[in-house]
C-alpha cells in the first residue's frame, strides 16, 4: 500500500512540473535547469585575468591581424537608413503565423509571472530600437513606458522547462523585461530580468532582435549555452498567457499538451 501512495505522489509531482510557466500546480515557483550549478559557480572564488592591449608589433610577432587605424576626423561615414522605421519608436504588433491574422500588439503591463503578452492598440508598449540603420544586425529593443524600469529591454528569460534551442529538445523562453547582454552571446545568470522578483531565477539575453526596415517584420536570435545559435520561433502560449522565443515547437506542444499554444510572428509598427 505504502508504494501505491508513493507511486502516487510521485506521478502528482511530475504532472505539478509539466506546466511552461514558472508556477507548479501548488503554486511554487520551479527553477529552470543549469540554476543550481550556477550557484556553486558563484560560489567560488573569481579572480579576474589581467589584460592589455597588444600592439602592432606585437600582433605581427604573433600572426594576428592588425589593429585598424584610428581617425583623426569626426566625419560621419553616409549608411543606408530605415526611413519607413522613422525615429525607431512604435508599437510591436502580433500576428498569428499560420494564416496573418492580427491578434493585438505586445502589451505595456505584464502577465501574472512577469512577463509579456499582447494586448488592445491602446494598451501597447512603447518601444524604442536601438538602431534604424538598415545594416544594423542584431539589436535590442528598450520599453519606452514599460512596467519595469530597472529592467528596461524587451528580452528573453530562459523557459522552466530548458533554453538550449536544439532540434528534439525541449527549449523555450519568455519575453520580459531584462538587462543588458551582449549581441551573439550565451544567456547571462547576472544580467537581471522582471521575473526575478517572482523569485525565479533563470539566464536572460537582451540583445536578440533584427528588424526588416522594409516589412517590419521583427525576428529573434536566441543563443545557446554553448554558444550556437540555432532556428529560432516566436510562440504565444494560451493557457499561461505569455510571448516567448522557441526551438523545437514542436517538442513544446508535445510535452506541454494542453497549453494551446501557436507560433506568432513580430512587426514593428512605428509612430506617424
Amino acid at each position: 500500500m505504502k508504494s501505491f501512495f508513493f507511486a502516487l505522489a510521485l506521478f502528482a509531482s511530475c504532472v505539478a512540473a509539466l506546466q511552461s510557466g514558472i508556477y507548479q500546480e501548488n503554486g511554487k515557483v520551479v527553477q529552470p535547469p543549469g540554476y543550481v550549478e550556477e550557484v556553486g559557480r558563484r560560489a567560488e572564488p573569481f579572480t579576474p585575468t589581467p589584460t592589455e592591449r597588444i600592439t602592432n608589433g606585437e600582433r605581427l610577432r604573433r600572426g594576428l591581424k592588425l589593429l585598424p587605424p584610428t581617425r583623426r576626423s569626426g566625419a560621419l561615414v553616409p549608411r543606408a537608413s530605415c526611413i519607413p522605421l522613422s525615429t525607431g519608436q512604435g508599437k510591436i504588433q502580433v500576428r498569428r503565423a499560420s494564416d496573418g491574422v492580427i491578434m493585438g500588439y505586445i502589451r505595456n503591463t505584464f502577465d501574472g509571472q512577469n512577463s509579456y503578452t499582447y494586448g488592445t492598440l491602446a494598451n501597447g508598449l512603447t518601444v524604442q530600437l536601438a538602431s534604424t540603420d538598415s545594416a544594423a544586425g542584431v539589436m535590442e529593443i528598450r520599453a519606452v513606458d514599460g512596467p519595469d524600469s530597472a529592467h528596461p529591454f524587451v528580452g528573453a528569460v530562459g523557459g522552466s522547462g530548458g533554453y538550449n534551442f536544439n532540434p528534439g529538445q525541449l527549449g523555450y523562453t519568455y519575453l520580459s523585461g531584462t538587462g543588458h547582454t551582449p549581441a551573439n552571446s550565451p544567456p547571462s545568470f547576472s544580467a537581471g530580468h522582471s521575473i526575478q522578483s517572482l523569485g525565479y531565477n533563470a539566464p536572460a539575453e537582451s540583445t536578440v532582435w533584427s528588424v526588416n526596415c522594409l516589412t517590419g517584420a521583427v525576428t529573434g536570435q536566441w543563443t545557446n549555452t554553448d554558444g550556437s545559435q540555432p532556428a529560432t520561433s516566436i510562440f504565444y502560449d494560451t493557457n499561461v498567457d505569455f510571448l516567448g522565443l522557441i526551438g523545437d515547437f514542436n517538442k513544446f506542444i508535445q510535452t506541454f499538451p494542453n497549453e494551446n499554444a501557436y507560433l506568432v510572428t513580430l512587426h514593428f509598427i512605428p509612430n506617424i
